[in-house]
């Protein structure tokens, strides 16, 4: 499954398209077409995490790692939007 965020400035413009290649609570690993450095603070949306923000801690020939500003859940942000998380079985509904 692919993720795909469009990064935005902080005053919405649109910087590019990037494909999530790690992601973690804390951060992102991004890989796209934009101009970047370090120090920038983007803003982009993932699935059901909403929308994020962070900033730009570095950047590489095509890729740049972000450090989100809040944690979030990484199973969220890989569930589309309108979808529901998995429920937990319980033992009673799993002998019917």
């Amino acid at each position: 499954m692919f993720l795909l965020a469009i990064l935005r400035d902080v005053q919405g413009k649109e910087l590019g398209k990037a494909i999530v290649r790690n992601l973690s609570a804390t951060g992102m690993l991004a890989e796209g077409s934009f101009d970047l450095k370090r120090g920038d603070i983007v803003r982009f949306a993932l699935g059901q995490a909403g929308e994020l923000s962070g900033e730009v801690m570095r950047v590489e020939e095509g890729r740049c790692g972000i450090q989100f500003h809040r944690e979030i859940d990484p199973a969220a942000a890989r569930r589309r939007i309108g979808s529901r998380a998995p429920s937990a079985a319980s033992p009673q509904t799993l002998k019917k």
